[in-house]
């Protein structure tokens, strides 16, 4: 798939700082790695976890609060059974087949 991308000033040079800050080479590799992490961290909170950073002595601890995440913590568990077991492969996730009859169902 091709897509293209409407940045202004501020989000152009964002997206190449942030190349230069992770040694990423493309915007291909750029997309890639956002989608990866995005990917990772609507699945956490599909799963009911907290997305929270520490800092070394785990103290004065930064929740992530995004939207999209909290629309996706919202959603029907049937929606949410259909998208954990298109992971399975890569999250090595375990899906009952009671949640499996679920997510069917719809």
């Amino acid at each position: 798939m091709r897509m293209e991308l409407a940045l202004d000033d501020d989000g152009m040079h964002l997206i190449e700082e942030l190349k230069v800050l992770t040694g990423l080479k493309t915007n291909k590799e750029f997309f890639n790695n956002a989608v990866t992490l995005f990917d990772w961290a609507v699945l956490q909170v599909m799963l009911g976890r907290t997305l929270v950073s520490f800092d070394d002595k785990k103290a004065d601890p930064r929740e992530l609060v995004m939207p999209a995440l909290q629309y996706a913590g919202r959603l029907k568990q049937s929606v949410k059974v259909k998208a954990l077991a298109n992971r399975l492969p890569e999250s090595g996730l375990q899906v009952s087949a009671p949640a499996r009859s679920i997510a069917a169902a719809g």
